[in-house]
């Protein structure tokens, strides 16, 4: 029904704006929108107009999906300032003291063969959680009041409410 398929969205539009979901999240859930609804691909698709990086988009959730070692070219150029420093040889060295000729070099061929880390990737947040919320509030604000609302006493009573840590009942009795 057309209830359920607005409530599917309106959950992923509540669950954009929680502070701890990463980039590989939100792919999942537009994923999930775009296979029950093939023509929102065109808007929050891997590829639509609004994502600024496609590139650095799909490599971020290849790597938070742990599979790092396909990414594109594209991608990891996109990505390269991510990439975390290897070991140092003089740590590998403390551990293979005692290790025979042939371990050491397995050891070695071992580390070359591992994938590169990138750091920080799961801490970058997929939206600016601010803009959600007042877009959330800037559509629960002009849904109550759509008819009797003037342009200017929308974006003030919007004013007030983003900002209403800077200010109180007794601010407002006071004036």
């Amino acid at each position: 029904t057309l209830y359920a398929e607005l409530k599917d969205i309106e959950s992923v539009s509540k669950a954009l704006q929680a502070n701890d979901i990463t980039l590989l999240d939100v792919r999942v859930w537009f994923d999930g929108l775009i296979a029950a609804h093939p023509n929102f691909a065109d808007y929050i698709g891997p590829r639509a107009t609004i994502v600024h990086s496609p590139d650095f988009e799909s490599g971020c959730v290849r790597v938070l999906k742990d599979s790092g070692a396909r990414l594109t070219a594209t991608e990891k150029r996109a990505l390269r300032p991510f990439v975390c420093s290897p070991a140092t040889a003089s740590d590998e060295e403390d551990d293979a003291a005692g290790a025979s000729f042939v371990q050491r070099l397995e050891k070695r061929r071992r580390l070359e063969a591992r994938k590169p880390r990138y750091g920080l990737l799961a801490s970058i947040p997929p939206t600016s959680n601010k803009v959600e919320r007042f877009f959330s509030v800037a559509r629960t604000t002009f849904g109550q009041e759509r008819n009797s609302l003037q342009p200017a006493t929308l974006e003030t009573i919007l004013f007030l409410r983003e900002n209403d840590r800077f200010w109180d009942v007794s601010t407002v009795d006071r004036i």
